[in-house]
């Protein structure tokens, strides 16, 4: 939904309606984003670090999966900001600590 949304966007500009649902996606992203940034740095930095080595494959997997997703979200975020014609720097980076 997102791509195809972004795809009218490139080809012929957004107007009001399609703007502020890119920007109501935009955000539920941010969301997802910062959830899997707390999930690296709560729960799975605590059970790599004071877990049993015998979980650490499992928690190594969980990390990828982590980070991969937030690779995801964070290059879909800088789409849509691109596409609004939006800064990135203010709607990206400063949410990525």
């Amino acid at each position: 939904e997102i791509q195809a949304a972004l795809e009218e966007a490139r080809a012929g500009g957004l107007d009001a309606t399609a703007r502020t649902t890119l920007a109501a996606q935009r955000a539920r992203l941010l969301e997802r984003s910062d959830d899997a940034e707390r999930r690296l740095t709560g729960p799975l930095a605590r059970a790599w670090d004071e877990g049993p080595e015998a979980d650490r494959p499992r928690v190594l997997a969980a990390c990828r999966e982590a980070l991969a997703t937030r690779a995801y979200l964070r290059t879909v975020i800088q789409d849509l900001s691109r596409a609004l014609g939006e800064d990135e720097e203010s709607s990206v980076s400063n949410r990525r600590h």
